[in-house]
């Protein structure tokens, strides 16, 4: 999500989904942006413009990026969230509190800065109740208090989160709480979401495989977008469409 994909919504005509055709319920195979963000990625390591390869596939590689390149000044782009600053906050481990002064916010532009001009990938989260809840009654109303606007706000400021009330988005005390905050939140208006279908976790694994085969650079950009239309047609029983 932070990084292939961020590629591939930026293709195209900037708003449609690239991975899923929800007009006719298939997965996409073979698309020009898909082979054109391999190529990026391919470029990137092969001009040596990204971390050393071994760097990149660390899963612990952010907390690298977040506590030591960044603040250090090491790195140039770090193509992140509106989380990073959580990594930043008094009692952290990695407290910076002039990251701000220090580093500058830009949205990631589509392929060729065709409208909308941005790109931006969400994920989500919720508050919620089991099924099996001994008390659903006193949960939902547990749920309620802590989603009263006040509460709400509390929360979001405190870790550094993007508010899903508009009232608290559109509430100064919240949008001035500290840096970053106004700027994540009006991505909202523009960002994409992942086709939320049972495949797709296994999609997901799919591109990985691609993006971390062209990474390494076993397969080329052509080869790893090949291999993955094979694979995509595998793990979704056939629901592709070739574009």
């Amino acid at each position: 999500m932070q990084g292939f994909e961020m590629l591939l919504y930026g293709t195209g005509d900037g708003t449609s989904d690239p991975l899923y055709d929800s007009g006719g319920k298939k997965w996409i195979a073979g698309s020009q942006g898909f082979k054109d963000s391999l190529k990026f990625v391919e470029t990137v390591y092969k001009e040596k413009l990204g971390p050393d390869v071994s760097d990149a596939l660390d899963p612990n590689f952010a907390t690298t990026v977040n506590g030591e390149l960044l603040p250090q000044g090491k790195l140039g782009i770090d193509l992140d969230g509106s989380w990073l600053p959580q990594a930043w906050l008094p009692g952290s481990g990695h407290e910076w509190n002039d990251w701000s002064q220090q580093l500058g916010l830009a949205h990631m532009p589509t392929q060729h800065g065709q409208a909308p001009g941005k790109v931006s990938m969400s994920g989500g989260w919720t508050w919620s109740v089991p099924a099996k809840a001994a008390h659903p009654d006193l949960a939902f109303d547990f749920i309620k208090t802590m989603q009263t606007k006040d509460n709400a706000r509390k929360w979001y400021i405190a870790n550094s989160g993007i508010a899903v009330r508009k009232d608290v988005a559109a509430d100064p005390a919240y949008a001035t709480a500290q840096p970053g905050i106004k700027f994540f939140t009006d991505l909202v208006a523009s960002t994409h979401y992942r086709p939320a279908y049972p495949a797709y976790p296994k999609v997901s694994t799919a591109v990985q495989e691609a993006m971390e085969s062209v990474t390494t650079g076993d397969q080329s950009a052509e080869k790893a977008a090949s291999a993955y239309d094979s694979t995509l047609k595998d793990v979704t029983g056939g629901q592709v469409v070739q574009r």
